[in-house]
Parts: C-alpha cells; sequence; structure tokens
C-alpha cells in the first residue's frame, strides 16, 4: 500500500506498507520507472522522507534534491524508525546524479525521532547530523539517568565523520565547574553515609559524575574531566583509580572513539 510519494527529477521515492509480508514500511526508489532500490527486507515501524517528523523545523535543510554531502550531487535522505523502547532512528542517504548511490546508513541508536536530525552549520559544506552517543546507556544508572552526549557528523573523505570543529565549546570556568563538582560530591556522601566504607563499583554515586565527564569530553576538554573527578569523588567511597579505569574501558566501546582520541590526546591517557 502507498503511504507517500517524493519526486525529483527522473527519481520517484515511494514509501509503502506491507502489514501482510514484511509487517512494516519500506522504501522504493525508481530511476526513470526502473527500480534502483527497495528496503523490503528490512522494513521498519514506520518510515518518511526527510526527517522523521514532519513538524521539525529543520526538515527543510533536507528536501529532496538537497546537496546533504556539499560534492555539489543532488541527495535523498530517507528516515526509519524501529519503534518499541529506546530504539531505533536509522537515516538512509542516497546520491540523485546520473548515477544513483546509496551514500550510506547513519544508525542513531537508542534516539527516537526527537534528538537526531539534520542541520545546516557549515555553510558551502552540505549538511551536518546531530545525534546522540548512547555508549554509556545502563551504564551502573538506569536508561532515564544514562548521560548521553551530543554528537556532530559532517561528510569527509567519503563517509560522515565526527566533527571536531562543531563540538567543541569554550571551557567552563573553574568556578562552575567547582560547584558543580561540590554537588555531585555531597549527593554521593548522603547516598552512602549509612554504610560501611565502600568502594566502586558497589558504592553508590549519581550518573552526574560521569555525565559532567562526559559533556568536557565531547566539547574538547578531557583535561578538565580528570580535574572534575577529583573535584567530585566522594571521600566516603574508595576506588577512584578503578572508577576512571572502567570509565575509559566504557568509553572506547564508543564507534566514536577514535575520532574522539583524535580530537584531543590527552584523552588517550586519562593522565589528570
Amino acid at each position: 500500500m502507498l503511504q507517500s510519494k517524493e519526486e525529483f527529477g527522473d527519481y520517484t521515492a515511494s514509501i509503502l506498507r506491507d502489514d501482510s509480508g514484511c509487517g512494516g514500511s519500506y522504501v522504493e526508489i525508481r530511476k526513470e520507472g526502473k527500480l534502483v532500490y527497495s528496503s523490503h527486507d528490512l522494513c521498519r515501524e514506520s518510515m518518511r522522507v526527510g526527517g522523521l517528523d514532519p513538524t521539525d523545523p529543520d526538515d527543510r535543510f533536507i528536501a529532496a534534491g538537497t546537496d546533504l554531502t556539499g560534492d555539489g550531487q543532488p541527495d535523498l535522505v530517507v528516515s526509519g524508525y524501529s519503534g518499541g523502547a529506546n530504539c531505533c532512528l536509522n537515516f538512509y542517504i542516497f546520491e540523485l546524479g546520473r548515477k544513483f548511490r546509496m551514500i550510506g546508513v547513519i544508525d542513531a541508536l537508542d534516539d527516537d525521532h526527537e534528538s537526531p536530525h539534520f542541520v545546516h552549520l557549515e555553510p558551502g559544506a552540505g549538511r551536518q547530523i546531530v545525534l546522540r552517543d548512547w555508549t554509556f546507556a545502563g551504564w551502573h544508572a538506569s536508561f532515564a539517568d544514562s548521560p548521553a552526549p551530543l554528537v556532530f557528523l559532517h561528510y569527509r573523505d567519503g563517509r560522515y565523520r565526527l566533527s571536531g570543529e562543531l563540538m567543541r565549546e569554550s571551557a567552563p570556568s573553574l568556578t562552575m565547574l567547582k560547584s558543580r563538582a561540590e554537588r555531585v560530591k555531597l549527593d554521593a556522601m548522603a547516598a552512602n553515609e549509612d554504610a560501611e566504607r565502600v568502594s566502586w563499583p558497589n558504592g553508590s554515586l549519581p550518573s552526574e559524575l560521569w555525565s559532567m565527564m562526559l559533556d568536557l569530553i565531547y566539547t574538547g576538554h578531557a583535561d578538565l574531566s580528570w580535574k572534575f573527578l577529583d573535584l567530585a569523588w566522594p571521600p566516603n567511597v574508595a576506588g577512584k583509580d578503578r572508577f576512571l579505569s572502567d570509565f575509559k574501558k566504557q568509553l572506547e566501546l564508543s564507534r566514536f572513539w577514535p575520532e574522539l582520541r583524535a580530537m584531543q590526546p590527552s584523552l588517550g591517557d586519562g593522565k589528570k
């Protein structure tokens, strides 16, 4: 069943529904009437040409035929959503030039349609993608309390890569850092005040601790992340060195780890 159709030049992108077959929606792309792509084998709960949310004002940045990559060719983005709790949005990106090709699939993992989207932050350089890194989802915290720092991707050298330029922010003041650390420390001390001397990972620590550490790392301030850990660590919980080791091991599981490390050399050694 046809749900929607979008045309650009010789191309037609159709979103269809097949509840009796694949059990969901899929996209077919035709050039001059000839089928050049179908996602029927990878049906999603819902699909749409453009972003998944038609009310998103940034959807205007990715109208069919927009040069998404900055290489001068018209492109097309199709969004697919799997449904279910905390999962999963994909962007399927195609080139609609003289030759048709699939540029890639951007997997937003645990994000839903509210967060991942395209923006236009680098004039003359196509469109960029904003999403969250969910590497720490469920790490010593509930999903609702799990930090997920923002990531900016831009198209470089044939694929979408992390953009250190867009992610960098000014360093927070030492006063702000100390204030935030003191709040985290007091919360952790209160959570462990009725227990005997405890040690990580058995001691209770608020996820705000590594949330702030991640915010600092992902905005280009790994050195301040280690400083914040020193300032915020509660005196009634042992095991800070093990926490840092566990934190780094989890961080290295991120699909963006190589680019994060290249963005700031001090991240690789974790020295304070």
